[in-house]
């Protein structure tokens, strides 16, 4: 995961660059949810004792997801206006959850009761997972290509031209960032908190059972809870950023997510552990969805796939250095308690340098 990651970072704003520069965002979408898409049903092929083919395609379609990420990220600056963009932002992850959580607890009960669909085992029932993901990703990719308009571009109308012209941008923009004091602070808190964010979603099955010892009936139960919650957390979190603004609920869910770490810390028994899958389905998607409406008002107009590549490294290395810290306490310490309060400081951190951003409405 943290190879994709890096891989994704590392050419994310280039390729975001090249998107702008020839108005290909969904084109490059395209492909990137293609190389995604096989990934997933490639999986179905492997088997017992696959473990490098398995990790290769897993790599694959992390790319594939995280890629196509970048540029659909960056049609929410041609499809919505400004003043709507947290609102639909918020909707966006709402419905995420929702699509997500329906196809898990389907996957999960064809795993777990083969023979209601007609699979002889478990195993045989797994591959048809792999092949679900893959059908369910294109399908509900479908409306996007279809209604969605692609927005400006920089006039280039070839490949060539856009990839020449694009790294070129890339290039300009990457040595102008830090004079565009503004967003490279927001990039900077936003690599703080969602560092935290990512965190918590990803060690919180790792510290469930390591700390309470749970088995994988309440990890997956918690886990469906907190998709089933993030769904109109989201919708709500949205509006209530249209109403408050945007800056004050990031602010609120960094304290939220203080409040939960503080809670994780003290949890002692498996009904502690669902109530933080519920606290954690308040913020969780409602703090990101902000996050990116907010940023997209920041950017300058017709560069949104390449500043939206730049956002996208803020995101994919959260995946390396937050899951890195708390393996490393753990492993100094011996305690994933502590690891777990150590994540404090990336929120404050985060909230810190927030608080030097000004909003989009007041920045130059």
């Amino acid at each position: 995961m943290a190879a994709a990651a890096l891989l994704v970072a590392l050419s994310a704003p280039v390729l975001g660059a090249v998107a702008d520069a020839g108005g290909r965002r969904k084109q490059f979408l395209g492909v990137a949810t293609g190389v995604g898409v096989l990934a997933a049903a490639l999986l179905s092929l492997t088997g017992p004792g696959d473990i490098w083919p398995v990790l290769g395609l897993l790599i694959v379609g992390q790319i594939g997801f995280a890629g196509a990420n970048v540029f659909y990220n960056s049609l929410l600056v041609s499809t919505v206006v400004p003043a709507r963009r947290e609102l639909i932002s918020s909707r966006g992850f709402a419905f995420g959850y929702l699509g997500g959580g329906i196809l898990l607890a389907v996957n999960l009960l064809m795993i777990r009761k083969p023979s209601l669909f007609g699979f002889a085992d478990a195993s045989t029932a797994l591959k048809f997972v792999f092949l679900s993901v893959a059908a369910w990703w294109t399908i509900f990719s479908i409306p996007l290509f279809l209604r969605v308009p692609e927005g400006s571009s920089g006039g280039e109308k070839t490949l060539g031209g856009s990839f020449s012209r694009g790294f070129s941008a890339f290039i300009s923009t990457f040595r102008h960032l830090r004079t565009r004091k503004n967003i490279f602070r927001f990039l900077l808190a936003f690599l703080l908190y969602n560092n935290g964010i990512q965190t918590v979603i990803m060690m919180a099955a790792i510290y469930g059972k390591a700390e309470l010892g749970l088995d994988s009936g309440h990890l997956i139960g918690a886990l469906l809870l907190t998709q089933a919650i993030g769904v109109p957390a989201s919708l709500i979190y949205g509006a209530m950023a249209k109403r408050f603004g945007s800056k004050r609920m990031l602010f609120v869910g960094i304290a939220g997510y203080i409040v939960i770490i503080f809670y994780a810390f003290w949890m002692k028994k498996a009904l502690d552990f669902w109530i933080l899958a519920c606290m954690v389905g308040l913020f969780m998607g409602g703090l990101q969805a902000v996050s990116r409406g907010f940023f997209s008002r920041l950017i300058p107009e017709g560069m949104n796939a390449e500043y939206f590549g730049f956002f996208s490294i803020s995101q994919r290395f959260t995946s390396i250095f937050g899951p890195l810290m708390f393996a490393l306490i753990n492993d100094l310490t011996g305690s994933s308690r502590l690891s777990i309060l150590s994540l404090l400081i990336l929120f404050v951190l985060g909230g810190l340098v927030l608080k030097t951003v000004r909003s989009p409405e007041n920045a130059e």
